[in-house]
């Protein structure tokens, strides 16, 4: 759990480090200055365009913070759970499902069933993988909160600003909109807004996780 804390810490940093940066664009005329090697100066004027251009980033790197986050957490439990020497017998009814699913998944021969019995039936040391959730490019609360309930982990709720964020960051993953056209409707307060609540949410789940492995909550009691 500490590496997903300090993968956290980092996205945050680069985060707070890019909304200083432009959080005057709506203040006024802004530009950047560059001097040379030589000495010699020069001015880039941040114009409208790149000024939405700069905003629609922010659901960017917002939505890689969410992702990258739930991703990490969810890698934390799976090796807290086999440095726990996890077995079959000693889980929870819902992570039996969680690992049932993931070993017959692509291996749904008869061979490979037996050996799954036998894992069961001799409690043999469980494996864990991340990919045990499935979580390919749409997180947002919701989301989250399902994955939550699979692991029989506390559900954080509200956050109902990532579905907003992860709306945005898919239209221009996949080119349905320009950075522009998904600027222009926001002011950087709005963004702001934005990333302090993304920020609240996913510390309360962190909060969270952090108490499920500690008290290792996939085990049965």
């Amino acid at each position: 759990m500490n590496n997903t804390r300090s993968e956290y810490q980092k996205r945050v940093s680069e985060i707070e480090i890019y909304f200083t940066a432009f959080q005057s664009l709506d203040k006024g005329s802004c530009s950047i200055v560059c001097t040379d090697l030589l000495g010699e100066m020069s001015t880039q004027i941040i114009d409208d365009d790149l000024s939405k251009i700069l905003k629609a980033n922010g659901f960017l790197l917002l939505y890689n913070l969410i992702e990258a986050t739930i991703r990490n957490s969810i890698t934390a439990i799976c090796t807290s759970m086999q440095s726990s020497n996890a077995t079959f017998r000693n889980l929870t009814d819902k992570v039996k499902k969680l690992w049932i699913a993931q070993e017959v998944k692509n291996n749904n021969n008869s061979d490979y069933l037996m050996i799954v019995i036998k894992k069961i039936l001799e409690d043999e040391l469980l494996t864990f993988k991340t990919e045990c959730i499935s979580i390919g490019g749409n997180i947002d609360a919701q989301e989250i909160r399902k994955i939550a309930k699979q692991f029989g982990c506390n559900e954080v709720q509200n956050g109902r600003d990532l579905v907003i964020i992860k709306e945005k960051r898919n239209k221009l993953a996949h080119g349905q909109f320009t950075f522009s056209e998904i600027g222009r409707d926001y002011t950087i307060n709005e963004l702001i807004g934005f990333k302090n609540n993304t920020k609240n949410y996913l510390d309360n789940v962190l909060s969270e996780i952090e108490s499920y492995i500690n008290y290792k909550g996939y085990f049965s009691v």
